[in-house]
């Protein structure tokens, strides 16, 4: 008998929150309105270690652990993220573009049964932006990190559906 799937796409909500001891933060901020079709969480490949023989002979090698990203476009970013990212005092006056601090990050799914992402330490990114056709947005690049809770990532799975 097949079991039923149950998808972690479309509709999902990004949450983040300062994290001082590198477990999951206990509140956590949502960072807006998404745009359709603009997150992924892309792994990157780790260096490789090789041991090359005289006449190019490959005699021992090692692939180190890579990377994980996790990239979303928030359309028109609130003065309050703004605020809550460290770069502006009053969500007006943008002072840097560096967020600083380790964060903790969590991609909850729309759909009931779906699993979803914990990530207790990350690096955050900010890089706004503008276009005619996109208007206001904001592109956040969370790294995730493999910190004081001695993992990266944990899988859950989404209570209730999202609306």
């Amino acid at each position: 008998m097949a079991t039923k799937k149950i998808m972690a796409w479309s509709k999902c909500q990004i949450d983040i929150g300062l994290t001082e001891d590198g477990l999951m933060a206990e509140t956590l901020t949502n960072v807006g309105t998404i745009k359709d079709k603009s997150s992924s969480l892309e792994p990157s490949d780790g260096d490789a270690l090789e041991a090359i023989a005289t006449g190019g002979e490959t005699v021992a090698k090692e692939v180190q652990e890579g990377g994980f990203t996790l990239t979303t476009r928030i359309i028109e970013p609130t003065t309050d993220l703004l605020t809550l990212l460290g770069i502006s005092e009053d969500g007006l006056s943008v002072t840097t573009h560096i967020v600083d601090g380790d964060w903790s990050v969590q991609v909850t799914p729309k759909n009931k049964g779906a699993y979803g992402l914990k990530a207790p330490k990350c690096s955050i990114a900010y890089k706004p932006g503008w276009s005619e056709e996109e208007g206001n947005y904001a592109d956040l690049e969370i790294e995730i990190l493999k910190g004081e809770a001695d993992y990266w990532y944990q899988r859950f799975v989404t209570e209730s559906a999202l609306k």
